[in-house]
């Protein structure tokens, strides 16, 4: 019996039924991907919120970091921007009174691959990023690592371009180390890693308020998403964001907008009421920061979404974070 083969018009609706189906798949995996992505920075769950915000915290408790003394300052706390003759190193304002804008230095801001890492340069002129113990338990000498990336990696003393400030924090100059030609000259100083990034341009993080590209699970009206900045590059860190404040902590205890003596300041406090969630069925009072927090409480009721916003959950973020690279 002879074989039939297939008609040409046979293939022809083969192949036609096999784009249909392709396309149905691609079409599907790309609206699943891109509705991640839209969603990747919105919280889910109120855990989901505060889990969001610690990446805030983290970053915030480098303020500083790596900072030299003559930059450690803050002659007015009102200013919009970093400026050699207002806010050296530290602000935070609202722009029109309505977008909220923190801005500050720290040699941990690129988020890089030895972001973060520093040591102390010994009288023979090597970097130390740790020293030795001895583990008592086991007997055994151990490394203890005084350095750890931005990505929480610990840092051996790399070959690369550091910063040099000297034991009172005096900026002395920008050099490159080089694990197996120690230079004595440079003994009894801190080094910080800075790669390629110039100092201190390129170590300016900015945390700012924008309405732009907002996912369309948001509630109405004046939401926005929490941008991080860093030179030309920037990225949402936390959708659905309604309130954003950043107080400063005196050594005093008080919480006030702003502090002029940074030795009279030891923390910055965190404010943010933050979105969770989509749209609910049943409305519900949306919480405030507490009244004796020193937070700013939120209006609500002045706004013309309020009734709206009563049918999304709100979670509310108040933390204090200690400012250790300051002194």
């Amino acid at each position: 019996m002879k074989n039939k083969g297939y008609t040409i018009f046979e293939l022809l609706v083969v192949i036609a039924l096999s784009l249909i189906v392709g396309a149905a798949f691609y079409t599907f995996y790309n609206t699943v991907i891109k509705e991640n992505i839209s969603k990747s920075t919105i919280a889910k769950q109120e855990q989901d919120a505060f889990i969001l915000a610690n990446q805030v915290v983290k970053d915030l408790s480098t303020i500083g970091f790596g900072v030299d003394s003559d930059r450690l300052k803050i002659n007015d706390g009102t200013a919009c921007d970093l400026d050699p003759n207002n806010n050296p190193f530290l602000t935070f304002c609202y722009e029109q009174k309505q977008y909220a804008y923190l801005a500050y230095l720290s040699l941990a801001g690129p988020e890089g691959q030895y972001a973060g890492c520093w040591g102390f340069i010994d009288r023979t002129g090597t970097l130390n990023t740790y020293y030795i113990v001895n583990d008592n338990k086991d007997n055994v000498n151990k490394p203890f690592y005084l350095s750890y990336s931005y990505l929480n990696k610990q840092c051996p003393p790399y070959a690369g371009n550091y910063i040099r400030l000297n034991t009172l924090k005096e900026l002395k100059e920008t050099f490159t180390y080089d694990p197996n030609n120690p230079d004595p000259s440079k003994r009894n100083s801190y080094a910080f890693y800075v790669g390629n990034n110039r100092y201190p341009d390129d170590f300016k993080v900015i945390f700012s308020l924008d309405n732009k590209n907002l996912p369309k699970e948001c509630a109405p009206g004046k939401i926005f998403n929490l941008q991080k900045t860093i030179g030309t590059s920037s990225s949402p860190v936390i959708s659905c964001v309604l309130d954003f404040q950043v107080k400063y902590v005196g050594t005093d205890g008080s919480i006030d907008d702003k502090i002029k003596d940074i030795n009279k300041l030891s923390a910055i406090k965190l404010c943010m009421i933050v979105q969770v969630g989509r749209k609910q069925s049943v409305p519900d009072n949306p919480p405030n920061y507490s009244q004796a927090g020193g937070c700013v409480q939120y209006n609500y009721y002045n706004d013309a979404n309020y009734n709206e916003w009563r049918y999304y959950r709100w979670a509310v973020i108040e933390q204090v974070i200690p400012l250790m690279n300051i002194r």
